[in-house]
């Protein structure tokens, strides 16, 4: 039990390294990127992302049920069924990459026809279409590789997940930077991806068949649970289809109108690069525990017992969120300016639209998790469906009146309403989590943060920032007030503990 502890520990620890490291790299790296690639040539290597990101969807949601169904045999104490069913997704996973590379370069042809009239030259268009296809295999080795992951994921081996990506977050950029230095341009960032996706499904091969001894069967599939596996699947599916509705499609319409395509798009994605920052720094501690809840609700634990879970993991969730999202607020204007530079001003606007609502779900994690464990996402499907609609009418009325501040605006808007107001109200009626007593020992802690947050805007009126050293030095001063105030008036035993642990522990060796 202990060894699984510190697994947990110290994989959340390098998960947040690995998170620090992909805010800084893409500080000093995107820049760079830039100017090597041109606004234009970023934008079209977004939109094809965009593009081919639908990709996704032909796993029909299968991908969530890779851990659920591996931690459940494991539970059981099954190893001939975890490998059984090892083997059974390899073969549908096989499949569905198979499928993907078809519907993938049908999407490249496709592209050429839709995006004529506001790519307009010819050449655009063909690298565009190229850039879909080397996606898409991308992709497709992606999908090769969701069997092999979830094993290692379900057997909670995230010390050697956070070291790979830890290594390839740090080697990606460099790689993307000799290829656009040798003069590949988007292509060549497109063809880094997919061998850096080849090498990582290697590696991950060698570690689950040498360290952990697992291997694929095929003699004894069980077929029986495919029905059950489409079961739980079909409302993940609907839901990712959803959720790229929201992710994707302000990028699509904003590419199809001739005054804003390419470069809308790059002012657009830099906007919501701030919006995948804050999701993936609280996603880091919910990703560890991910296991540990599908065991808790296999083992029937009671409704409050989970909502502790709940309030523990979210108000963790809650510093770093509150943080990041208030100190963006008071410093991302300046901070833009100098690293893009004035030409990407209205990023600001979106990454303020889009990351302020995402607040809500991202200290709610636990939640999704658990319904998701309990095979109850059909609710939530059907209220996401409703606001995604309304958030693409909403876009399309108002890109062409409000530009790309007016889409991220929309997008905010009915996430505040699906995420915040409905789900909160379903977590709470119908899942029977206590929401309420969530939100009294969660939603005070957002207070300081946006007093703060106040304070400096104030400040800001009379001191210009002009430079990285007065901007880190701001950034560093907030960040201290931030951590005192919490420490002194707002953190409780245990989440002093985790602090205080590692170094008391090392004190100790020491002595």
């Amino acid at each position: 039990m202990s060894g699984k502890n510190n697994q947990l520990r110290i994989g959340a620890v390098m998960s947040y390294i690995n998170m620090a490291l992909g805010t800084i790299i893409p500080m000093f790296y995107t820049p760079l990127m830039l100017n090597l690639l041109g606004q234009d040539e970023y934008g079209l290597f977004k939109l094809a992302n965009s593009a081919t990101s639908y990709l996704s969807l032909i796993s029909f949601g299968l991908g969530s049920a890779l851990v659920r169904y591996y931690t459940k045999f494991r539970a059981e104490g099954d190893k001939d069924g975890e490998e059984n069913m090892y083997g059974l997704f390899n073969i549908i996973f096989f499949i569905i990459a198979c499928v993907t590379i078809v519907v993938g370069v049908a999407i490249s042809f496709l592209s050429g026809y839709i995006y004529k009239g506001s790519l307009k030259n010819d050449d655009i268009l063909l690298k565009m279409q190229i850039l879909v296809v080397i996606l898409t295999f991308s992709t497709a080795i992606s999908f090769l590789s969701s069997p092999c992951t979830s094993v290692v994921t379900s057997h909670e081996k995230f010390v050697f997940l956070q070291i790979l990506n830890i290594i390839s977050t740090v080697i990606a950029p460099l790689i993307n930077l000799l290829v656009l230095v040798l003069g590949f341009a988007s292509i060549g960032l497109a063809v880094a991806g997919l061998v850096i996706n080849i090498v990582t499904r290697i590696v991950y091969m060698i570690y689950v068949k040498k360290v952990l001894s697992i291997k694929p069967r095929y003699d004894n599939l069980p077929k029986y649970l495919i029905k059950e596996l489409l079961s739980f699947s079909m409302w993940i599916f609907i839901m990712n289809i959803i959720d790229k509705l929201y992710s994707t499609t302000d990028t699509l319409i904003i590419g199809y109108i001739p005054s804003l395509a390419t470069v809308g798009v790059a002012v657009y994605s830099v906007g919501v690069t701030f919006q995948g920052m804050i999701q993936s720094f609280s996603s880091g501690l919910t990703g560890v525990i991910t296991p540990k809840i599908n065991m808790m609700v296999f083992s029937n634990t009671s409704s409050s017992e989970l909502t502790n879970t709940m309030i523990r993991i979210g108000r963790l969730q809650c510093y770093i969120v509150s943080l990041v999202a208030s100190g963006f607020i008071a410093f991302g204007q300046d901070f833009i300016n100098l690293w893009v530079g004035s030409g990407y001003s209205e990023a600001y606007c979106v990454a303020i639209s889009v990351t302020i609502p995402v607040c809500i779900p991202l200290v709610q994690n636990v939640a999704l998790n658990i319904i998701i464990a309990q095979n109850k996402l059909k609710f939530r499907t059907i209220v996401f469906a409703g606001i995604a609609i309304a958030n693409v009418i909403g876009t399309v009325l108002c890109v062409n009146a409000f530009g790309i501040v007016g889409a991220s605006v929309v997008t905010g808007c009915t996430y505040v309403l699906g995420q915040g107001l409905i789900m909160n109200w379903y977590y709470w009626k119908k899942i029977k989590l206590d929401i309420p007593k969530f939100w009294k020992n969660v939603g005070p802690m957002f207070i300081f943060p946006a007093i703060l947050c106040i304070c400096f805007i104030i400040l800001f009126r009379f001191i210009t920032i002009n430079s990285w050293a007065l901007l880190f030095i701001f950034i560093g001063i907030y960040a201290v007030l931030f951590c005192l105030f919490n420490w002194i008036f707002v953190m409780n035993k245990y989440e002093k503990d985790i602090f205080l642990g590692p170094i008391k522990k090392i004190i100790s060796r020491k002595k």
